[in-house]
């Protein structure tokens, strides 16, 4: 979209306006950014080297009059949707990280996973037998997908487990305690604690020192999450990054070691060692433009 407003300045934007604001002006501003109609997250993409020019894009409300219907090409059956998805009661989801593979951060191939039978327009089947207790096994991929799409995931009591490796455990309990959303980071609770953190992406840069860091927006307390250089290449080459760029508008779910900066008084800073405790996705869907 052409234009977007600065929630810190209340001005709205022109892109190539924006775009031509001095660095450090524009990297405060773009972390700020809204749908000028519904008010939802937005994001700004320099002109690429590709020749697309200047633009915003915004996860919009799903009646905002801006958005733009896609055909989606992140297909949620690719993610698990319907019963296929769903927890059943008592049962614990188990994430085994060592088995983390990455994937491409915006994905363009509709895959459809095996399938008995459809109800009612075509989003729930069942699978029985061993294939559906499989079920109970997720990957960041679709944790952060159910995150994303449902509030009642987000804050349920349903028990996740995330191994290291075979049987060691690196965090267990509820959703809601252990997986928790930029916005909703404290110095209280987080403060020098080891959790998932989640949230949007608004700008990205690499230090002098190699480090990667993916900026959130005030809205969501500003959090930025730290690749270290040691991993930094390996987390470009997991998730088929060749432009940090690539990465603006995306979620990202990571399990680290979170600090105030400032003493404690800044921001929250998620810090991020190992590669496959990082996973990010651009969801293409009907509300994104």
């Amino acid at each position: 979209m052409q234009y977007a407003i600065c929630k810190s300045d209340n001005e709205v934007w022109e892109a190539s306006r924006f775009a031509q604001l001095e660095t450090s002006a524009l990297e405060s501003k773009r972390r700020n950014l809204a749908c000028t109609e519904c008010g939802e997250f937005a994001w700004f993409r320099k002109e690429s080297r590709h020749g697309h020019p200047a633009h915003f894009c915004a996860h919009h409300d799903p009646d905002c009059e801006l958005k733009i219907n896609y055909a989606s090409t992140d297909d949620l059956a690719n993610e698990g949707t319907g019963l296929e998805d769903e927890v059943s009661s008592g049962k614990t989801i188990i994430v085994r990280l060592d088995q983390e593979t990455g994937g491409d951060v915006e994905v363009t191939t509709k895959q459809h996973p095996p399938r008995e039978g459809r109800e009612e327009g075509g989003k729930r089947f069942v699978l029985r037998g061993r294939e559906r207790q499989s079920n109970q096994q997720f990957t960041l991929r679709r944790i952060l997908h159910r995150l994303v799409k449902s509030y009642e995931f987000r804050e349920s009591d349903t028990q996740v487990v995330f191994y290291k490796n075979n049987d060691e455990i690196m965090l267990s309990g509820p959703v809601k305690d252990i997986v928790t959303s930029f916005d909703e980071i404290t110095r209280e609770k987080h403060h020098d604690k080891t959790n998932f953190y989640w949230g949007p992406i608004a700008s990205v840069g690499k230090t002098a020192d190699g480090k990667i860091w993916l900026n959130s927006t005030e809205d969501y307390n500003s959090a930025s999450v730290v690749v270290f250089d040691d991993i930094a290449n390996i987390f470009l080459q997991l998730f088929n990054i060749d432009d940090l760029d690539d990465l603006l508008g995306a979620w990202v779910l990571v399990a680290g070691n979170c600090w105030f900066s400032g003493g404690g008084s800044g921001k929250p800073i998620i810090w991020c060692g190992t590669p496959n405790y990082i996973f990010v996705r651009k969801y293409r869907d009907p509300n994104l433009q």
